[in-house]
């Protein structure tokens, strides 16, 4: 019988990337307006191979960027495992965090769908709040974080490259 999965909030996981660094996350809340996914907050320190970790040291350290994912399956394919917990998962600063996907379409009922430009087509949010369209995301949505649920890859490249490898039509992919 397979080993269940348990994750809860406050549990830090490690990253080895290549063999050269550590680096280090929380599971921090779900987003109930992103199919319950898990938000995750990655810090931006790159530890040494054997760096033995300490959890007021990294839960204290500064944040490169939040995503949603599905923590279950960067276990089992071995991609981040699990170091610690901390009750500290950042105060309220989660909740300022914008998030933001767009479409290739707009739904104006289950049975009137319009095909449009994704550019055009942008949605943001905060964690646990309704959605609400922007349209075009300007300068001043610049600084939202991907809000798609992430698969474990896409976490591990940013944390690898400083920035997603993937596109979105109309938002600068620029590391943070």
């Amino acid at each position: 019988m397979a080993k269940r999965i348990v994750t809860k909030i406050g549990d830090v996981f490690c990253v080895e990337i290549d063999n050269q660094c550590k680096r280090y996350f929380q599971y921090i809340v779900n987003d109930m307006e992103q199919l319950n996914s898990s938000v995750i907050r990655v810090f931006k320190t790159h530890y040494p191979m054997d760096y033995k970790p300490i959890m007021d040291n990294i839960v204290k350290d500064k944040i490169e960027f939040y995503a949603h994912t599905v923590l279950k399956f960067g276990i089992l394919y071995g991609a981040w495992y699990k170091v610690g917990k901390s009750e500290y998962i950042g105060g309220e600063e989660y909740q300022k965090i914008l998030f933001g996907t767009s479409q290739e379409f707009i739904a104006h009922s289950p049975t009137k769908i319009e095909w449009v430009d994704p550019a055009e087509n942008w949605y943001v949010w905060h964690i646990n709040e309704p959605t609400r369209r922007i349209g075009k995301l300007t300068e001043k949505y610049q600084h939202i974080e991907i809000g798609s649920v992430l698969s474990y890859m896409d976490i591990v490249n940013r944390m690898r490259y400083g920035q997603y490898t993937f596109k979105y039509k109309g938002y600068k992919n620029e590391s943070t």
